[in-house]
């Protein structure tokens, strides 16, 4: 989570030979191709290993790879679940040096990711020619790694994009809005009047989808999109002020708790899934699910039917056109130092080319982080995301990196919110202060002796 600037989304993949083989969450389904196949150029083709979260690898990449193989890159992708449970198993993967060759991950990795030593693991993609389409201003802070976050200490990009911008949005049911004759809210209490029409007929106001913890958190993250979380996330991590004095943080956990309380979601809160929350914001069943854009890409695949009926705004929390878009900067792809390293950087230099991404942005939605990008396809949805961050309503969120991830435990935490007798926000609060404590005595921070 980062600077502001904004943030842009999320996607990419592949390498060497004569054959694609996507590997699922269990298991792998391999092609091992012509064994004297050569790569773009010319020399014979290297099978390249990578790790990644499951839904991080559709329509884009699938198109990608009909013109990887004609270049003869071929690429094993182990796909692990989404969430904290695949982060754990690809950080033992690297624990036990069982290291893929080419990693998807979050952007802006640190040494506190859980990887080891950015310098030491990972190829520094300073230098490398793909970065000439690439905006390094606009970015900074973003998808730079830089542990100590200090203006005099030099950072390095490890990570080249992979995929698009990603929104923080109210993810709505337009067809529904229309039948029920329902305006766009502007503030809280236009919200909470929009919710009670769509309780009122019969459909669930907000879905959640908590069975899947890491969306309940999204909520709080779209709340923390303003420019004093920012100011004070800086003065957090000097420890001259602290994680409890995160007022916008306790605005978008107070808004679940209310959530809950007013009989605003659905019944099934800690069974639902995110593939059920897809389902009934596709056909009309709830109303609003705050999400990022990224899950359009998926309702195109599996509800096709109704992606042409939703629309987004802006979470009204502070209201009158005051709040501002979540913004998420791209996935990114790390070349793994090691024997395979020249190949794998070669994969990644042609993915990065704007033709190849104009196949990808052509065939799956978000917003191109490299220049000279000229095909894309947005849904609606997206497309209303898009006004807003081209009106200049977006920022990074959250918009300044922490120096020890505090959010590490957000999902599990916000489950605690909205289950009777758990957690209040400012308990949560508590508990992400003592985790930011605990890595920084750890790494022997000595702001926090």
């Amino acid at each position: 989570m980062k600077r502001s600037k904004m943030k842009k989304s999320l996607m990419l993949l592949t390498v060497f030979a004569m054959v694609f083989a996507l590997a699922a969450c269990g298991g792998k389904d391999n092609d091992t191709g012509n064994d004297g196949a050569v790569n773009g150029s010319g020399e014979e083709a290297v099978t390249i290993k990578a790790i990644g979260h499951t839904t991080w690898f559709i329509q884009g990449m699938e198109a990608v790879m009909v013109e990887a193989k004609k270049q003869g890159f071929n690429l094993e992708i182990e796909k692990v679940p989404d969430g904290s449970d695949g982060e754990n198993l690809m950080k033992t993967r690297f624990a036990t040096n069982d290291k893929p060759d080419l990693l998807f991950y979050q952007s802006a990795i640190t040494q506190s990711a859980g990887f080891g030593n950015p310098e030491e693991v990972f190829v520094a993609q300073d230098d490398q020619p793909w970065m000439q389409n690439f905006d390094k201003v606009a970015w900074k802070n973003l998808m730079d790694s830089d542990d100590n976050l200090q203006d005099d200490v030099e950072s390095h990009w490890y990570g080249a994009p992979y995929g698009g911008a990603n929104t923080g949005m109210v993810l709505y049911n337009k067809k529904l809005f229309a039948e029920l004759k329902l305006e766009i809210p502007t503030n809280m209490d236009e919200f909470w009047a929009v919710s009670e029409k769509i309780k009122s007929a019969g459909k669930t106001p907000v879905f959640l989808s908590g069975k899947d913890a890491w969306t309940v958190q999204l909520p709080v993250l779209m709340s923390n999109a303003t420019q004093e979380t920012a100011d004070l996330i800086a003065k957090i991590n000097v420890n001259q002020a602290k994680v409890t004095d995160l007022e916008d943080s306790k605005t978008g956990m107070k808004f679940l708790q209310e959530l809950m309380s007013k009989g605003m979601v659905n019944d099934d809160v800690l069974s639902a899934t995110y593939d059920e929350a897809q389902k009934a914001l596709s056909e009309g069943e709830a109303g609003m699910y705050l999400m990022a854009t990224w899950v359009m890409n998926e309702i195109v695949t599996k509800y096709p039917e109704g992606v042409n009926d939703i629309g987004a705004f802006i979470m009204p929390y502070k209201g009158e056109g005051k709040d501002l878009a979540a913004l998420w900067q791209p996935w990114s792809m790390y070349v793994v130092k090691g024997p395979k390293q020249d190949a794998v950087q070669e994969f990644v230099n042609w993915f990065e080319q704007p033709e190849i991404q104009d196949i990808f942005f052509s065939n799956q939605g978000g917003i191109p982080a490299i220049k000279g990008v000229t095909k894309t396809k947005l849904t609606p949805a997206e497309v209303d995301a898009k006004k807003f961050l081209d009106a200049g309503q977006g920022l990074g969120n959250v918009p300044y990196p922490p120096l020890y991830n505090y959010n590490v435990n957000l999902p599990t935490l916000s489950q605690e919110l909205i289950i009777k007798g758990g957690k209040t926000p400012e308990q949560v609060l508590e508990a992400q202060q003592k985790e930011l404590e605990t890595a920084a005595k750890a790494k022997g921070d000595p702001n926090f002796k």
